[in-house]
């Protein structure tokens, strides 16, 4: 009879710790990934600007080139912390301009009878593109103030080659940057943020120099599905 109450209490006692064994494990860990709902998704309409293109020395060669960027940026969670939640995050870009860009014609070489390629102005370049390479690290996300870093990879289709007349019109492009989120209510925040921006042919034309753009960002964020 005593040994069958000793095993109703240890039944009782094993019940209770495995009951309570998530609230303890949930409350120890800060950085450990919590359960919580990753249903949620969200949406950042936003327009880029960037002036004079920088010069490097391995990546973009192109300098006086202006950009502007008309973009939508998705993201949706993969896992979360406490703090934090790490997200695929691909972009559509249905318009980018690139300014300053050489236009030409051909004429006929009087001495030689062959067409040649000459520059006979300057003017804007627009594409589309899609990033769908794209990762997300978000930081204090149901904060009145977070942060994010973030960096895609993709491809830009031009109306005509660009930056020069002998590459490409189709060129590929990736970035890398982050910036702040600003909750304006529950599913709302303002974007505000800054990314460096590469596009090039990858050397599949005769000419490579490349673009870079230094891109500061404003959009507007809106949550969309389940709970946050």
């Amino acid at each position: 009879m005593r040994t069958t109450n000793n095993r109703h209490r240890v039944g009782l006692l094993l019940t209770v710790a495995l009951a309570t064994l998530p609230a303890v494990t949930g409350a120890q860990g800060t950085g450990a990934p919590t359960v919580r709902p990753l249903r949620h998704w969200t949406i950042t309409p936003y327009v880029g600007i960037s002036r004079h293109s920088p010069v490097g020395h391995h990546w973009g060669l192109t300098p006086d080139r202006h950009h502007v960027l008309v973009g939508v940026h998705a993201v949706f969670p993969i896992v979360r912390g406490r703090r934090w939640t790490f997200a695929y995050a691909p972009e559509a870009i249905p318009l980018i301009v690139v300014s300053n860009n050489p236009t030409y014609r051909s004429v006929r070489n009087v001495s030689t009878g062959e067409l040649e390629t000459v520059e006979d102005g300057r003017s804007n370049v627009t594409g589309i593109g899609i990033a769908p390479i794209a990762l997300e690290l978000q930081f204090d996300a149901s904060h009145p103030v977070g942060f994010y870093a973030e960096g895609t990879m993709g491809g830009l289709w031009f109306t005509r080659n660009i930056p020069v007349v002998d590459a490409r019109s189709f060129n590929f492009t990736f970035d890398f940057g982050g910036g702040v989120r600003l909750r304006v209510n529950d599913r709302t925040w303002l974007r505000v943020g800054y990314k460096f921006h590469h596009l090039s042919n990858a050397n599949t034309a005769p000419t490579n120099p490349g673009v870079d753009g230094k891109v500061f960002l404003l959009g507007l964020e809106r949550s969309f599905g389940g709970s946050l």
